[in-house]
């Protein structure tokens, strides 16, 4: 997060996230989903289960709703789920 956002105090109790929060976490989503395309490239298993992981809780941490600059992510989804 921002220097500013680690300022403030965490509330673990809500679930509303600032129009920052949400930009950095579609960044992350979005530099995940990057290298674990890379990862394929290059058959890294392990490092492609992983980073499906991660992506996948980046974007629970997002929650459902419209997020610019993510619907490419959002579309290919179903390839990144590894369950």
């Amino acid at each position: 997060m921002s220097a500013a956002s680690a300022n403030r105090p965490i509330d673990l109790g809500s679930s509303e996230r600032s129009s920052d929060d949400l930009e950095e976490l579609v960044a992350l989503a979005r530099m995940i989903a990057y290298a674990k395309y890379a990862a394929e490239d290059v058959d890294l298993v392990g490092a492609m289960h992983c980073l499906g992981m991660a992506l996948n809780e980046v974007l629970r941490e997002i929650g459902d709703g419209p997020h610019e600059g993510l619907a490419d992510v959002l579309a290919s989804k179903g390839a990144i789920c590894l369950n």
